[in-house]
């Protein structure tokens, strides 16, 4: 298999870079054909509107949980576009991570109950998930700089809380969509999204019969809590595009349906503030050669960002390419 090269960026303006990126701002899975605009009710996706509302005619689908799906419409695809129909490929590939292990986190061991099981503990006890063979998990990928706009395919994002561990540290939205939490054990769940003032806590009952919708209401970045144990947290990403995908612990990631053409890759941990870049040629109905990201933690240089001193380059590399010096912060977000 082939490697990429391409530049490194620090891992703030990186954020902002996929944020914003060049069409606005568990593993992967296939993209299918789109749906037709969806909206929602703010009490929750199986709420029924008080009064019949005449139908938005829109340019292009939309997945939304949102009850404005116009206003999605013109956030994801500004320029009022038809859904891209041309040829299209593959991105896929796998991240590692080089360098120290990650430190862990007695604070947090400290707070996982006994009743939480192994789950909780190998999911937040250290900095970041590794897998075998260093894979990375929780890694997001997204792919801009393609000519169109590529519809998201669902509504609702769901996640199934279990053992007290939201099952990835890391998920990407694109904005229109919703989360629904829902217990997949015999525990009471309490999902909050920090950054999203004036919701409703809705409790995710045992055994999944109720869910907790969540709707962030902007492109941005928010945290998933959980009221009851704190120490439950998963970092969400939304972006204005739908061109995205989260790692699991095998590394691996697969996005269909990108537009032909060169396009930018680029992959963020969250966690350890590590990112890269590539920039790669997308063929009509083939998967690109395999995209290796190969992740340097550096703990005396986290540990150092931590303290207030310089950012930390991320170093990534597969061509041996040397990381560029750090830049100051970027903004996080565009809304």
């Amino acid at each position: 298999m082939t490697a990429f090269g391409g530049s490194v960026r620090s891992a703030a303006p990186l954020v902002a870079g996929v944020l914003m990126g060049s069409l606005g701002v568990g593993c992967a899975k296939q993209r299918e054909e789109p749906r037709p605009a969806v909206s929602a009710s703010p009490l929750g996706p199986s709420a029924a509107p008080a009064e019949s509302v005449a139908p938005v005619l829109l340019p292009a689908p939309v997945a939304s949980g949102l009850p404005d799906p116009k206003g999605v419409s013109d956030t994801v695809n500004p320029r009022g576009e038809a859904a891209y129909a041309g040829p299209s490929g593959t991105v896929r590939g796998r991240v590692v991570v080089k360098g120290d292990p990650p430190p862990a986190q007695p604070t947090v061991l400290a707070k996982i109950p006994q009743t939480c099981g192994a789950s909780a503990r190998d999911g937040y006890g250290k900095l970041f998930r590794e897998g075998p063979g260093r894979a990375l998990a929780d890694v997001l990928i997204a792919v801009t700089g393609f000519k169109g706009y590529v519809p998201e395919r669902e509504s609702v994002r769901r996640v199934v809380a279990k053992d007290c561990f939201y099952g990835t540290r890391t998920l990407a939205l694109t904005y229109g969509q919703s989360i629904e939490v829902a217990s997949g054990d015999k525990q009471t769940y309490i999902p909050e999204l920090l950054g999203e003032k004036g919701q409703p806590q809705i409790v995710a009952t045992p055994g999944g019969d109720t869910v907790a919708p969540l709707y962030p209401t902007h492109a941005g970045r928010y945290v998933l809590i959980d009221n009851l144990n704190l120490f439950m947290t998963a970092e969400v990403i939304v972006l204005k595009y739908a061109t995205h995908a989260v790692t699991d612990l095998d590394g691996r990631f697969e996005i269909t349906g990108i537009p032909a053409g060169d396009v930018h890759v680029n992959a963020l941990l969250p966690a350890a503030n590590l990112g890269a870049e590539r920039t790669v040629k997308v063929e009509a109905d083939k998967p690109t050669d395999e995209i290796v990201f190969e992740l340097t933690f550096d703990k005396a240089q986290f540990d150092k960002a931590l303290d207030g001193g310089a950012p930390a380059a991320p170093a990534a590399s597969a061509s041996g390419a040397a990381p560029r010096k750090a830049p100051k912060a970027a903004p996080a977000a565009s809304r």
